[in-house]
């Protein structure tokens, strides 16, 4: 018996991603937004999240925040005096290096760096976060943790046994040691144990305002 052959119909369009576009729109913003802002700010951060810079970015509504590569940025904002959007923008993108981003604003300049000198958000280390500090748990009981944690725990390297529904810690144990990079099983436990020792925070490098760029003093001294 010969077997009916239905139709298949077959997508013969792929879609491809295009990082060429994605650089040309990030320069091409650059340059639609720099004649609305009186301040450009070079900055940095350290230990940067997501859900935190979205309540910067809403704080600061009437401002803009680009990230991107430091190459991109330089493109859009100029990397010469024959090629600056502006007077002396050139001399602000020679200080693009490491993970850095821009702020465009009108607000004061006293403003910004009281905000940003001062902003400071705690929260779980990731892998590869080197601590300012050692944390260990004693040897004991578990408060607060339910008996079905305990394999779990066991999996992310923590010495642990269950006694008559209770989880006990074996021997003392460093969730994580100061100098040292966090590994991903220490950076669930310390999460677990609620250490929040990672920080959020801005270092202001430079700013651009009325055709001149000014590093600041931190950033001479580094």
């Amino acid at each position: 018996m010969v077997k009916s052959k239905r139709n298949v119909v077959v997508n013969m369009t792929k879609v491809t991603k295009n990082p060429g576009e994605k650089k040309k729109k990030l320069v091409n913003t650059i340059k639609d937004i720099v004649d609305q802002y009186k301040f450009i700010y070079l900055f940095t951060f350290e230990n940067m999240r997501n859900n935190k810079l979205k309540s910067v970015r809403t704080e600061w509504s009437t401002s803009k925040f680009l990230f991107g590569k430091n190459k991109v940025l330089s493109v859009g904002l100029g990397k010469s005096e024959e090629d600056e959007l502006k007077p002396n923008l050139h001399k602000l993108t020679e200080h693009l290096e490491g993970e850095c981003g821009l702020f465009f604003t009108n607000e004061p300049k006293d403003k910004v760096f009281e905000y940003f000198t001062n902003y400071s958000e705690k929260d779980f280390p990731r892998a590869g976060f080197v601590s300012e500090e050692t944390i260990t748990i004693k040897e004991g009981p578990i408060v607060g943790m339910t008996h079905s944690m305990e394999t779990y725990l066991r999996g992310l390297g923590l010495p642990t046994t269950l006694k008559n529904g209770v989880i006990f810690v074996d021997r003392e144990y460093t969730l994580c040691e100061a100098g040292v990079a966090v590994t991903p099983e220490q950076s669930q436990l310390l999460k677990l144990f609620n250490h929040e020792i990672s920080e959020f925070k801005f270092h202001i490098k430079g700013y651009w305002n009325e055709d001149e760029f000014t590093l600041c003093e931190e950033s001479q001294e580094e």
